[in-house]
């Protein structure tokens, strides 16, 4: 809608909508900021803390205790959700700006508030509120968003699978974030009858968002270069978030003689979620397959992002145990693997490829080594030398900012066109 006062001066809309980009700019850039942050500072202080190297006292020890709240809550919702979301939702939604632009802003505040605290402070309860607000404020955004553009939108048009991921991951949040912040609450005003409730807590809601963002972004990268249908995909993703928040919420609330109860629907779930994630892994596979494209780089993460799904899950059903760490791990390969296809083929902008490949090489060897014994700390090492030129990769891209060539473009639409004949 345009205003009078846009009406009376043609160039205020044209500075407004400058502001807003540049709004969403500073808020996307920031969201992944704090991701990286995270990850850096819990990965690190855990792997120097399990060599023995830091001592179990003071901020050091703290750091080391707050390794799963870092991991779990400032990596995969700020990268996967908020910072994709933010910097790549309005291209694909057809949008010049996200709707609520400030509130996103306030949201990145008190993530960033709420990780100091987690960092800090000896009880994270309060951290784990304040995250609570800024996921249902980022969610709200996101959200608003995607349903404005439905009703600005003149023609009815399918949402690609990367805006399902998005928002069904938003829902999530918006559903199982008043959940965790009343359970911490719960703990803290009845603090005689109610157990501490940790990051763990919310470890489950977390791997279902990796999933449904991980599967969007993976299924964007096969829908630009193969042939995949949205339809079926949207589904089972609906299905996989509906079931998931319901068994998560239900095993939560529930004590005594219906935990039992709660955990026999929270299996038989989570199998539920286990068949549609093989579903999903099937269509993306052959979609791929069919149209015949060549590996880039978006495509070498996807791979490796439905491997350790898959190994995860094949794990959980032979020991019990194991789904969550690689879903944890997986949210790294989609977000490796959604940097490069938003920074490339959703935006048009070159980036190192021989670094894009080597950072993917490392990564995949460094998770190899985690599964072998004696390995671990070779494959930690590994995993920070992919970071530093993963870090070098962003940099040089950005400060070039050059436009694809029209080699690579060429070469997408190839790509694509052998897909429509296959």
């Amino acid at each position: 809608m345009i205003s009078a006062r846009s009406l009376s001066n043609p160039h205020s809309a044209t500075v407004d909508k400058t502001a807003s980009q540049r709004r969403d700019a500073t808020a996307g850039a920031a969201y992944l900021l704090l991701a990286a942050m995270a990850a850096l500072v819990g990965g690190g202080v855990s792997v120097l803390a399990g060599m023995g190297m830091l001592p179990a006292a003071g901020l050091w020890g703290r750091l080391a205790q707050a390794h799963p709240a870092l991991m779990l809550l400032y990596v995969v919702v700020p990268a996967l959700v908020c910072g994709f979301g933010t910097l790549w939702l309005p291209r694909a939604l057809g949008r010049e700006h996200m709707l609520l632009g400030r509130l996103n802003l306030v949201a990145v505040g008190v993530f960033a508030v709420a990780s100091v605290l987690t960092c800090t402070l000896a009880d994270a309860r309060l951290a784990h509120v304040l995250w609570c607000v800024g996921a249902l404020m980022s969610a709200m955004v996101l959200l608003g968003t995607i349903f404005d553009s439905c009703a600005d939108s003149l023609e009815q048009t399918s949402f690609s699978p990367f805006v399902w991921g998005e928002m069904l991951s938003a829902t999530v949040l918006l559903l199982c974030a008043p959940v965790f912040a009343a359970a911490t609450l719960r703990t803290v005003l009845w603090p005689a009858t109610n157990p501490v409730v940790g990051a763990e807590y919310f470890a489950a809601p977390v791997g279902l968002i990796v999933l449904l963002a991980g599967f969007g972004i993976v299924f964007e990268m096969a829908a630009r270069s193969g042939q995949v249908q949205t339809r079926p995909v949207a589904y089972i993703m609906a299905a996989t978030a509906a079931s998931g928040v319901v068994a998560w919420t239900k095993s939560s609330l529930v004590h005594g003689a219906d935990s039992l109860t709660a955990q026999m629907v929270g299996n038989v779930l989570l199998a539920l979620c286990s068949l549609s994630a093989v579903c999903l892994a099937g269509l993306w596979l052959a979609g791929t397959w069919k149209a015949r494209v060549s590996l880039r780089t978006p495509l070498l993460w996807g791979m490796g992002f439905l491997a350790v799904v898959a190994g995860g899950w094949v794990v959980q059903l032979v020991q019990g145990t194991g789904l969550h760490p690689a879903l944890q791990l997986g949210a790294l390969y989609a977000v490796c693997g959604g940097f490069y296809l938003w920074r490339g083929e959703a935006c048009g902008f070159w980036y190192p490829q021989k670094l894009a490949r080597l950072h993917f090489v490392l990564t995949a060897a460094a998770t190899l080594c985690l599964f072998v014994s004696g390995m671990q700390v070779l494959g930690c090492a590994l995993f920070g030398v992919a970071a530093l030129v993963f870090v070098l990769a962003a940099v040089i891209s950005f400060q070039r900012d050059i436009p694809l060539p029209a080699s690579y473009s060429g070469m997408a639409a190839s790509g694509v066109a052998k897909g429509a004949r296959a």
